[in-house]
């Protein structure tokens, strides 16, 4: 069996959706963002509080923190630095279990130790024993700080141990975090640096009160640790609810709006991947989805990165790579509008919506897609409770998403999905399924 990139002359996938990694390729492959990447790094050299990234989803957050994190680490290595800091690792998923998500990140420093013990090394930093952290992070048993004096993973002198089990319990009394944030004032003390981590997904927690709870159940043992700089990542407006509240002031900064990369990097961006992923150094490779298509894909997704990626990358999944080969620019273009079409003909196949459902998601795509419970007015409701009615039926088809927020009902936490859009381009194209078209046009009911 042929590999279908190999053939098309690239060493990988060109539309990978997974986020960048923190290396010279990612930042070769972040697009249309050298005035955010400058702010970010910026705010992370210079600030006590942690920056905040709001945009939505697919937007490109964690790209930027990752290859922020890559060029601040190069500045360093490169005398442009006085500063040292390294990547964390994989971005951290908020939970709803601040203790687990504790253990996590305490995990994660441990790991970061020992994937930059060389970098630290050479720059004359402190660091622990890897062998020994490796020890404790992958053995089923590890040593707690009650009682037997035996040295700790960090090496010797910090405290003296027993033997516990590697359980949340366990790991709390262990005095392990305490050796970690020992750790880190000593690889990054002063204003020298440090590791660079991402609290993602904010608004997995829903509403802003259940994210507050955490967050400031995290403010001492993992926000103030010092020699670690967060940048924390959200949509649906939940950033903006959080920043302000009186135990996270002074600890987070205020939310920096991350906007779509705009169209005319578009082809910049598809000449990066090119270039990036292919097999010949000079960038000659088959492209399934040039410029052009590609950003006809970002205008349906509402100019979504991730979206867009994944529709190129199955667009030139469903062909062989002979099609490729052998086809006209035109022919390729047309064959992928046609795709696009009947991709969102069949996303529209199972919705069924009344006629003021279908003006609610029409509003909302006209609005760029997101609104407030607040806003009620403003889609032609006369509170909150008939506008959550309608978004409950958009919800039942996947076609929004939203988080019922009590706190805070100015939050823009009522998003289209990515079936969403493509039912709302659908529409447009006449392409509804017919019991959906025949409720579509049905008379509206009177407002309410």
């Amino acid at each position: 069996m042929s590999d279908f990139w190999l053939d098309l002359g690239f060493r990988a996938n060109p539309y990978a959706v997974r986020a960048l990694a923190p290396t010279a390729d990612g930042r070769r492959l972040l697009v249309g963002r050298d005035d955010e990447l400058a702010a970010l790094t910026k705010r992370v050299r210079n600030s006590d509080l942690h920056p905040v990234l709001e945009g939505q989803n697919g937007v490109g957050k964690t790209s930027l923190v990752a290859v922020a994190a890559y060029v601040m680490s190069q500045d360093f290595k490169e005398g442009r630095s006085q500063q040292l800091f390294l990547p964390l690792g994989e971005p951290l998923q908020m939970k709803d279990d601040g203790s687990e998500l504790i253990r996590d990140v305490y995990f994660a420093i441990a790991q970061a130790f020992i994937a930059h013990h060389d970098d630290l090394r050479a720059a004359g930093r402190r660091v622990p024993r890897v062998d020994d952290l490796e020890t404790w992070l992958n053995a089923p048993t590890y040593r707690s700080s009650k009682g037997g004096g035996v040295s700790t993973p960090l090496g010797g002198g910090y405290a003296t141990t027993g033997t516990g089990l590697n359980t949340g319990s366990a790991f709390t009394d262990s005095g392990f975090q305490t050796m970690l944030r020992r750790a880190l004032q000593e690889a990054f003390p002063g204003n020298s640096g440090g590791f660079v981590g991402t609290l993602d997904n904010l608004e997995l927690l829903d509403t802003s009160s259940s994210a507050r709870r955490v967050l400031e159940e995290i403010r001492d043992p993992v926000l103030q640790l010092p020699g670690l700089r967060w940048v924390l990542c959200g949509a649906r407006g939940i950033a903006r609810s959080l920043a302000n509240t009186p135990r996270l002031n002074g600890v987070l900064a205020d939310p920096v709006d991350l906007l779509p990369v705009e169209r005319r990097y578009i082809e910049s961006l598809i000449d990066a991947r090119v270039h990036v992923f292919s097999v010949d150094e000079s960038g000659r490779a088959n492209t399934p989805v040039n410029a052009d298509g590609f950003g006809y894909i970002y205008d349906v997704s509402n100019e979504n990165l991730r979206d867009t990626f994944g529709y190129a990358q199955d667009f030139a999944l469903d062909h062989d790579p002979a099609f490729f080969l052998d086809s006209s620019p035109a022919e390729i273009e047309n064959s992928l509008m046609a795709w696009v079409d009947n991709l969102a003909e069949k996303s529209a196949r199972d919705v069924r919506l009344q006629g003021r459902m279908w003006r609610l998601l029409e509003d909302l795509a006209t609005a760029g897609g997101t609104a407030a419970p607040g806003d009620h007015d403003a889609y032609g409701f006369n509170d909150r409770t008939h506008m959550r009615k309608n978004v409950v039926e958009l919800e039942r088809f996947d076609l929004a998403i939203s988080s019922r927020d009590e706190v805070d009902g100015r939050r823009r936490s009522i998003s289209l999905t990515s079936k969403g859009w493509l039912v709302h381009f659908a529409k447009k194209r006449d392409l509804l399924g017919q019991g959906a078209l025949d409720l579509s046009m049905t008379n509206e009911s009177p407002e309410v």
